[in-house]
């Protein structure tokens, strides 16, 4: 629950000085806990794998597992999991058209029937294991997931971005001028932030998801280069009414670039640290994309219900337009 630091080249080395004094960044095991699940599946694609035995494996509950790999692979971990086994069986089948059976590769991958295999073939890649083996049609191989991607931040990691078109919204809550400088020594804003989820998040009428954190950062023409504005607030379906007793903000229609990052700590301990760094990454990201930041805000999306002692789980809106556009 924190904001993020408007990006004005004199602050940038001052920033990145307190970075330096301040933070020993921690060895988060997160993507050596990625790869150790991929290597089993990887081990296991002939065997009949259960959650439960790939979460016992790696020490994380079913549900963490779930979030984890469903925000690195893009699909449940089940279905990532039957994608690579048919994949893997194609394979088979392409090198091996003189020799084994459709029987034998089902059998082999821990099909126990031909038709139950033929039946998941068929639904994953549009044609039978006949049809593909006549070499007339070309299939979509899922390959095993690169974890190269990652970025490891303090006590988690952060993923490639998934892209959303968001529609006009509102919001209401608590707006703070957070000093930069301040900020990163005594996180300010995420003291603001939790102060206002624990105590006032739930008296917010309309709220379109009642257990959603939205932590709003803005770059209002006033603000000066060394802070910006920071609403703590929920999303809401009007703000008839609000205006009285709220700070509120209109939002535009906007695409935009959704980073999801995993910590292994409660979300209301996530600060201006971890964020700041996961900002570099979206920076160097920005820059190497055909995107630009398209309006003076962003924010943090964290859902409570999601949230546990050992799980943060929080998605990072970024405003994007064509960079020619």
């Amino acid at each position: 629950m924190n904001e993020r630091s408007q990006r004005h080249p004199e602050t940038n080395k001052e920033m990145q000085k307190m970075s330096a004094r301040r933070a020993t960044i921690g060895g988060s095991d997160t993507i050596d806990t990625i790869e150790c699940v991929l290597g089993e599946v990887e081990r296991r694609l002939a065997d009949k794998i259960v959650l439960d035995e790939l979460a016992e494996h790696v020490h994380l509950s079913k549900f963490h597992l779930h979030r984890l790999m469903r925000a690195a692979t893009g699909m449940p971990l089940m279905e990532y999991i039957r994608a690579r086994r048919l994949s893997a069986s194609a394979h088979d089948l392409f090198e091996r058209r003189s020799g084994s059976t459709v029987l034998d590769t089902a059998l082999a991958y821990g099909f126990d029937h031909e038709q139950s295999y033929i039946r998941a073939f068929k639904r994953q890649f549009g044609v039978t294991p006949a049809q593909f083996r006549r070499g007339t049609t070309e299939i979509r191989l899922i390959e095993r997931y690169d974890t190269s991607a990652l970025k490891q931040i303090r006590q988690g990691v952060v993923f490639e971005p998934t892209f959303v078109m968001k529609p006009r919204s509102l919001y209401a809550g608590r707006k703070a001028t957070i000093s930069i400088a301040e900020n990163f020594e005594r996180h300010t804003a995420n003291a603001h932030g939790v102060s206002f989820f624990y105590g006032e998040h739930g008296k917010i009428p309309h709220k379109l998801k009642p257990s959603v954190y939205i932590g709003l950062t803005l770059y209002p023409p006033e603000c000066s280069p060394k802070a910006t504005d920071y609403l703590t607030s929920a999303e809401v379906s009007s703000l008839e009414g609000l205006e009285r007793d709220w700070d509120t903000a209109e939002i535009p229609a906007s695409k935009y670039a959704v980073f999801t990052y995993i910590g292994r700590f409660h979300p209301e301990h996530l600060t201006i640290h971890q964020l700041n760094d996961i900002w570099n990454y979206m920076d160097e990201w920005i820059m190497g994309s055909p995107y630009e930041q398209a309006h003076g805000h962003h924010f943090e999306y964290i859902d409570a219900e999601l949230a546990k002692e050992d799980y943060c789980e929080a998605d990072l809106y970024l405003p994007i337009r064509d960079r020619d556009a």
